[in-house]
């Protein structure tokens, strides 16, 4: 699973950020296509335009293995689905059982926090084991306690990441309502594209989630975050890793990257 991973992201067109040079976007879809540009960045899809630059027959075929949508029926199902119920919740108690890691080391002075990481990584699960119910959070969240373990093991790498990156720490994301409403904002494009909803309707369907986000985080910067923390949830591996803080750090530092023109805040539209 592990070399398959790596080579699935090694064959991504996203080592930058790409962008239309015809589709000319304002207000209200503006700001939703921004919303799924974590997404976007990580498959290399336009930055700037609701069609995602990908070919048609490819995104069909994608959607429809990976997402079981292939109509507007199935994609209204999926999209009512995100709304009122996606991942977010589910992800929740693993979320904080990754914070209470985050704190146990953080708590840790430094010198000893060098050596720990380097001889025994696991003493911070043991400080934070509290909060660490592996059956518990197996039956909250429907993942094997195997896969757990990986995750928590892991998870130090990114959230110092999201930490010296984002500026965002465990404890400034509260809420993981971005990995939803990122899927459903790209998922609306994609049934733009394919032809299963009008794109007089991509709005009212991307949008679904946007009141949340807007009410859950401060910036974009914090939406990647959010994001990135919902996608090593979903499937941890050291290569999607890498891949997810890559191409958020890219909507950070990109010159032409849509952070830096369509602002967080303010009414949508506006």
């Amino acid at each position: 699973m592990g070399m398959m991973d790596a080579l699935g992201h090694a064959l991504m067109d996203n080592q930058e950020l790409h962008f239309d040079t015809a589709d000319v976007l304002a207000g209200e879809e503006q700001w939703l296509v921004t919303l799924s540009a974590p997404l976007s960045a990580f498959n290399g899809d336009f930055m700037n335009a609701v069609p995602t630059g990908k070919d048609s027959d490819v995104l069909r075929e994608s959607i429809a293995e990976v997402w079981s949508v292939h109509d507007r029926a199935s994609f209204e199902q999926t999209a009512r689905w995100l709304v009122e119920e996606g991942q977010r919740s589910a992800y929740k108690p693993l979320w904080k059982a990754i914070a209470a890691i985050d704190t146990a080391t953080q708590e840790t002075p430094a010198v000893l926090r060098m050596v720990m990481d380097a001889f025994f990584p696991s003493f911070f699960q043991i400080k934070a084991r509290k909060s660490l119910d592996y059956r518990e959070l197996a039956a909250k969240s429907g993942k094997p306690m195997a896969e757990l373990a990986q995750l928590m093991t892991g998870s130090q790498s990114w959230v110092d990441a999201l930490r010296k990156h984002f500026k965002a720490s465990p404890g400034q994301i509260s809420d993981l309502v971005a990995w939803d409403a990122v899927r459903l904002a790209s998922l609306s494009r994609w049934a733009v594209q394919l032809g299963y909803i009008e794109r007089a309707e991509f709005a009212g369907f991307a949008g679904g989630l946007a009141r949340q986000v807007r009410e859950a985080y401060t910036d974009w910067s914090q939406v990647s975050a959010a994001y990135i923390a919902g996608g090593l949830i979903w499937k941890y591996s050291d290569a999607r890793e890498e891949n997810l803080l890559r191409t958020n750090r890219m909507l950070l530092s990109g010159a032409r990257s849509p952070y830096r023109s369509v602002p967080f805040a303010g009414r949508i539209g506006s």
